[in-house]
C-alpha cells in the first residue's frame, strides 16, 4: 500500500489562526467582549496611555526635581518602544501566508516577545543602578509635586492594566505588554508610597529599597516571557502537551490505528500549535485510511487544540518486490 499524506492546509491554516486568537479573547470574554475590543485596540489604547504617562513625569521631574520621576519616565520610554514593536508584530502576524512565507509572520510576535524580555532586564539593571545611586546621594525632592504626578500615573496606568487584562495568559505579545504595564503600576505604587513616607518621617533611603523590590518582581516576570519566547523558538513541544501524550490518545479514541511514531510538535507562534505523525494501521483500500486520517484529525483539534496536523498512513510491513519484508 502506498503512503498517504493528510495535509489539508486550507482548514488547518484558518482554524490555527481562529484558535490562537480566540485563546487570547477568551479569558475576558465577561469584560472585552462587551466593549468589542480587539487586542490590537488593546495595545493602542496602552501605548496611548503610556506615551501621555511619559510626558507627564518627564515635565512632573523636572518641575519637581524628582530622580525618581524622571527615572520612571526613562522606564515609561523604554515600555513604550516594546508596546510599539508589539503592536507591529501584531499587525505583521495577521498577514496572510504566501508562497514564500508558507507559515505567514506569525514567528515575528515571538521576536517581539524576545526583545521585549530583553529590554526587562535592561530596565531593571537602570532601575538598580538609579537605586544604588540614590543611596549614595540621598536628596529630598517636592513631594507634593511627586505625589500628584504619581497619582496620576497610577490611575493611568490601571486604566491600561484593565484594558489589557484577560488577553495575557494565551496571547504572548498581549503577556509581555500586560507585564510591561504592571511594571508601571508597581513603579506609580511605590513612589506614592515613598512620597508619604517622605512626607511623614524625610527617609530619603525609602525610595531606591521600593525601585530594587519593584526590580525583582520585574525581573521574575521578563524571565518568565524569555523563557516562553525561547521555547518557541527552539520550537519545543508546547507546555503541558507531549509527544506521549498525542500517541495515548490517538491509540485510545482510535482502534483502527496500530502505532504512531515518527511525531514532531511544535509552535510556528503562540498558540499556533503543528504536528507531524506516522499512523501505523491494517493494510487497506486508500478510502478507508482517508476516513482514519479524518477521524484522528477531528481528534487532535478536539482533543488537543491541534489545528495543523499533516498525518502519513503506513501499513504494518513494506512487501518488496523479491518478498523480504522491511519495518
Amino acid at each position: 500500500m502506498s503512503d498517504h499524506h493528510e495535509h489539508d492546509h486550507s482548514h488547518d491554516h484558518s482554524h490555527s489562526h481562529e484558535h490562537a486568537h480566540r485563546g487570547a479573547h477568551d479569558h475576558g470574554a465577561g469584560l472585552f467582549h462587551s466593549h468589542g475590543m480587539n487586542r490590537k485596540s488593546k495595545m493602542a489604547w496602552a501605548i496611548g496611555i503610556t506615551a501621555l504617562i511619559l510626558i507627564l513625569e518627564a515635565v512632573g521631574g523636572i518641575v519637581s526635581g524628582s530622580l525618581a520621576l524622571l527615572s520612571d519616565a526613562g522606564h515609561m520610554l523604554t515600555d513604550l518602544a516594546a508596546l510599539l514593536i508589539s503592536l507591529t508584530a501584531m499587525i505583521m502576524a495577521e498577514k496572510p501566508a504566501s508562497a514564500t512565507h508558507t507559515y505567514g509572520f506569525a514567528r515575528l510576535e515571538v521576536l517581539a516577545a524576545l526583545g521585549n524580555a530583553m529590554t526587562f532586564f535592561l530596565m531593571v539593571m537602570g532601575v538598580a543602578w538609579e537605586a544604588f545611586q540614590r543611596f549614595a546621594h540621598p536628596s529630598l525632592p517636592d513631594w507634593k509635586t511627586m505625589g500628584l504626578i504619581a497619582v496620576i500615573g497610577f490611575l493611568a496606568n490601571a486604566l491600561s492594566a484593565w484594558f489589557l487584562h484577560g488577553g495575557d495568559e494565551d496571547d504572548i505579545n498581549i503577556q509581555g505588554a500586560w507585564i510591561h504595564v504592571m511594571g508601571d503600576l508597581g513603579s506609580s505604587l511605590g513612589v506614592l508610597i515613598g512620597v508619604v513616607v517622605i512626607a511623614q518621617t524625610g527617609w530619603s533611603w525609602v525610595d531606591p529599597v521600593l525601585s530594587l523590590a519593584i526590580a525583582l518582581l520585574i525581573a521574575s516576570g521578563a524571565f518568565k516571557l524569555f523563557r516562553k519566547a525561547l521555547r518557541i523558538l527552539l520550537e519545543s513541544a508546547p507546555k503541558g502537551l507531549t509527544s506521549q501524550t498525542i500517541v495515548s490518545t490517538l491509540k485510545n479514541q482510535i482502534s483502527d490505528i496500530l502505532e504512531v511514531h515518527h511525531v514532531h510538535l511544535w509552535e510556528v507562534g503562540a498558540g499556533g500549535v503543528h504536528l507531524t505523525a506516522h499512523l501505523v494501521v491494517n493494510d487497506q483500500v486508500l478510502s478507508q485510511a482517508q476516513q482514519i486520517v479524518e477521524k484522528a484529525t477531528r481528534v487532535l483539534k478536539t482533543d488537543c487544540g491541534i489545528y495543523h496536523a499533516t498525518l502519513q498512513i503506513e501499513a504494518p510491513t513494506r512487501v518488496l518486490m523479491h518478498g523480504s519484508e522491511v519495518e
